[in-house]
């Protein structure tokens, strides 16, 4: 199935399964950039759904690469400044609010070395859909239907790893999602969410990037 039609019965599976989101947005509740992150996430869970194996593996392993050298630099930074007296001075540099961003940082690469170097890849679809359940749960959406609304969007996209899913096991892989899962709104750029997404489809317009980032990030607390 073409994305625009995955797109298109998706949102009748969207007003099926959660009425009051138009709602919603039309009173403001979900502003423009948030609904334009949200869609995001949906583009990208499809762009997962639709490759073949081979292609998803090499795609997550890409991406952990990515975030691997992301926060390695970020925190390789961080200790230098921290060894340079003189360049905190020189920078007026809050040295506690450092020290608290390196600690966050070295945590946020322990867990994606620990997941890199596992036997049990972290495939790129567990990111966004860790995403999507952040994005739902805090509008307080119900639960079940946030998992139908997935499993649904597996069948569309021919997903090769549907039979292995059922609304159980999204539960559980949910909890350890929602527990485990590191992202920070740092992650947003290097996850390829502050990139103009062109699409004929009007769920991905174009958004501020610096607005769609500062809505995003409330989901991540």
């Amino acid at each position: 199935m073409e994305k625009g039609n995955i797109i298109k019965a998706l949102r009748q599976k969207l007003r099926e399964l959660f009425p009051q989101m138009q709602s919603y947005i039309d009173d403001g509740t979900i502003t423009k950039d948030d609904w334009t992150f949200f869609g995001r996430i949906i583009y990208r869970l499809i762009n997962c759904f639709i490759v073949n194996p081979e292609k998803a593996i090499r795609r997550s392993k890409a991406q952990l690469n990515k975030i691997l050298r992301f926060y390695e630099k970020e925190v390789r930074i961080r200790k230098l400044a921290l060894k340079s007296e003189l360049f905190l001075m020189d920078n007026k540099i809050d040295v506690e609010r450092l020290r608290a961003q390196l600690g966050s940082f070295q945590e946020n690469l322990d867990y994606w070395a620990q997941r890199h170097g596992s036997t049990d890849l972290c495939f790129e679809y567990e990111i966004h859909l860790f995403l999507f359940y952040k994005w739902m749960d805090n509008y307080e959406f119900d639960e079940y239907y946030q998992r139908e609304l997935i499993l649904s969007l597996m069948n569309l996209c021919g997903y090769y790893g549907t039979r292995y899913f059922s609304l159980e096991r999204l539960e559980t892989e949910k909890n350890v999602l929602i527990s485990e899962m590191r992202i920070g709104s740092e992650l947003l750029r290097i996850l390829d969410y502050a990139i103009e997404i062109r699409s004929q489809d009007d769920m991905v317009p174009g958004s501020d990037i610096e607005i769609l980032i500062n809505e995003a990030d409330a989901h991540l607390d």
